[in-house]
């Protein structure tokens, strides 16, 4: 059951995703999106390199993982099965995506 009340507005919240997505600088997030994400480089300049770190260690940890022969990955809030450079690690890897968050 639902109380009447009006959902929110996707594009007046900002998605913890979406402001990952525009720190590295991907085009799947909203002007909300990057307000947050620049005000919280104002307060913390490394926050954009601290994402590209976390990002290259995916595919680093990926990488290994298909160098010893696994194929198949459950993606929890990573977004690794968004990414094009994960995907191309090798054609038959397999991702299931899990998240909380609507995008």
């Amino acid at each position: 059951m639902t109380d009447g009340a009006i959902p929110p507005d996707p594009a007046a919240t900002p998605s913890q995703a979406r402001i990952y997505d525009y720190l590295l600088g991907g085009r799947n997030n909203l002007p909300v999106d990057r307000e947050v994400a620049d005000a919280l480089l104002a307060h913390s300049p490394i926050t954009r390199a601290t994402a590209v770190e976390n990002r290259r260690f995916l595919g680093r940890a990926v990488r290994f993982l298909v160098a010893q022969g696994i194929s198949q990955f459950l993606d929890i809030g990573a977004a690794a099965s968004s990414s094009p450079v994960l995907r191309a690690l090798s054609p038959s890897w397999m991702a299931w995506a899990s998240s909380a968050w609507p995008v």
